[in-house]
């Protein structure tokens, strides 16, 4: 008799794992090592565990050997009759209604509604309902970007009657706000904390003094929600190997992300692992869904099981889409660019020079992915590396463009991956009063940004980088946004274009991203294409173009 249970992972990949107990023989032995790539003996119970994807592969050959006897788990009962008690200040939309009953219903999940649907305010609400119904003592909301600290502290004060703190904070007599050092911040999490809502940034979570100070706290971190999951994706980082150090703090774990999957699905190790969903070390995460070069041995050139890793989010998490709020079409419009003869000369120059350089045997990584940057460089804002009197291409279509949008009494929000050829478009567009949000400057002065070009009439034009404004805030004030060059992952290009694409926005929202021709720009469209396919399929299960997928990932 061979007996196979499906019950929680031990340590395969994946949330439930096979377990197969059988008395001693040789041929179920080698049936197991064929067809499962991954398993586990323990050699004191001596019983196999597999990932359960290779269930029907299994049984296709065990069947000749012995009888089975197949014990799976059967599907959880949901309570559907789960009653909200907290009188909201601000009335939820019916979905986001269904998000907190959603997490009344789960313990440890992921929300991965897209950019714009309101999470921060289900999990405000959700919160409240846990302390109500529960009697949790606090939520602590870790924000995956510095930036976001004070917008959570906005938004718990617009929607909430219950207090924050954020932890380090200050604020002298005059308004002028400081952080406090690390020691300090550990102090203050490991004594008494009054306030209900307690925010911390992810850089704190690298210090050991923080997490050792949330683990031994005298408070009841309760509610751990971790804004923005995915900027936490690497397992060896010190953030990463902290926050997965808090997984054991509270009872109740929940991911916040649009994006959960930026380049691959190795991304989603980190999110699911949070959760107490996933039981695998990251070794055998990656061999399960990484395809490998035969000749070096760290290569991945693929993907492979994504059906498994589809179904373990499925189960886990809640997606909407943003269908749901009938918003008005946002239209992306890829604007091929011409450079002028100097520009086209200095890009032409440090191409001939990057190709040089790849010739020699021995050029590192590290300067190979420098050279790249400068050809983006040459591409956006020529000033970057030239003295001389170069003009951008790009910078001068993207004035014409201002022009065009401010004559109708409308704003625009202006990205791009470096901050300098924003510097240049402050001066050059200073007649529209812009603001300036890049990593040189303070998260209040960001803040401050952010509220003038919502509310003051005459200030027209929002400069941001992608990486200190990409996320989490919110410009509905524009219907109208200019991506000078892109980033190289496409859910991070995402989250930039849904900053005026959300709950608040009543026109159409249209998106020029400039691309330069025959640059690396057209690289970078290909790459991010690709890289949304792979996620499109795993997150949100569309197939459409799926025969471009196949030297991305393997289906089975």
């Amino acid at each position: 008799m061979i007996y196979i249970k499906e019950a929680k992972s031990k340590k395969m990949p994946g949330e439930y794992s096979l377990f197969i107990s059988f008395s001693f023989n040789q041929e179920i032995i080698n049936i197991i090592k064929q067809q499962c790539e991954l398993y586990d003996y323990d050699k004191k119970t001596h019983v196999w565990e597999i990932p359960e994807l290779y269930l029907s592969n299994l049984l296709n050959e065990l069947v000749y050997i012995d009888s089975i006897d197949l014990d799976l788990l059967k599907d959880e009962e949901i309570n559907k009759d789960v009653q909200l008690v907290v009188n909201y200040p601000t009335k939820p939309f019916d979905y986001q209604l269904d998000g907190i009953k959603y997490g009344l219903e789960h313990d440890n999940w992921l929300l991965l509604d897209p950019p714009g649907l309101g999470k921060s305010l289900q999990m405000i609400y959700l919160a409240e309902e846990l302390k109500a119904q529960r009697g949790i003592e606090h939520c602590l909301i870790i924000c995956g970007i510095n930036t976001l600290k004070t917008n959570w502290k906005k938004e718990i004060q617009k929607h909430s009657n219950l207090d924050c703190v954020i932890i380090g904070e200050k604020i002298n007599s005059k308004g002028k706000v400081s952080y406090a050092s690390i020691n300090e911040r550990a102090n203050q999490l490991v004594n008494k904390i009054d306030e209900f809502f307690i925010i911390l940034n992810i850089e704190s979570i690298r210090s050991s003094l923080v997490v050792d100070a949330i683990r031994n706290s005298v408070n009841n971190f309760d509610m751990i929600v971790f804004d923005e999951v995915h900027c936490a994706k690497s397992a060896t980082s010190d953030q990463g190997k902290g926050l997965l150090k808090l997984r054991n703090v509270g009872k109740y774990h929940i991911g916040l992300t649009g994006t959960i999957m930026l380049n691959s699905p190795i991304d989603c190790y980190i999110p699911l692992k949070f959760i107490n969903k996933e039981s695998s070390n990251l070794t055998n995460f990656k061999k399960c869904y990484c395809i490998y070069d035969q000749r070096f041995r760290y290569s991945v050139i693929g993907y492979k099981n994504a059906n498994l890793l589809k179904a373990q989010i499925e189960r886990n998490s809640l997606r909407r889409s943003k269908d749901l709020l009938n918003l008005p079409p946002k239209m992306i419009v890829k604007q091929t660019i011409e450079m002028n003869d100097s520009q086209a000369k200095l890009y032409e120059d440090i191409k001939t020079n990057v190709l040089e350089d790849i010739d020699r045997v021995n050029i590192s990584t590290k300067s190979l992915l420098g050279k790249i940057v400068r050809l983006r460089q040459a591409s956006t804002c020529p000033s970057m590396l030239t003295t001389k009197n170069v003009e951008s291409s790009k910078i001068e279509y993207a004035c014409e463009l201002v022009d065009k949008i401010c004559s109708d009494n409308e704003k625009v929000v202006i990205f791009s991956v470096f901050k300098e050829p924003l510097e240049v478009l402050k001066e050059k567009l200073k007649k529209y009063n812009p603001v300036l949000c890049t990593g040189d400057i303070s998260d209040l002065e960001v803040s401050k940004n952010i509220d003038k070009f919502q509310n003051d009439e005459n200030c027209k034009v929002f400069l941001g980088t992608i990486s200190k404004c990409g996320t989490g805030i919110t410009l509905t004030a524009a219907s109208y946004e200019i991506f000078l060059d892109s980033s190289w992952t496409d859910g991070v290009e995402t989250q930039a274009e849904d900053r005026c694409y959300r709950i608040g926005t009543n026109k159409t929202v249209i998106i020029y991203k400039l691309v330069c021709a025959n640059t690396i720009d057209e690289h970078v469209q290909e790459i991010l294409e690709n890289k949304k396919l792979l996620s499109d399929y795993i997150v949100d299960n569309k197939i459409t173009e799926l025969d471009k997928l196949k030297y991305l990932l393997e289906m089975e």
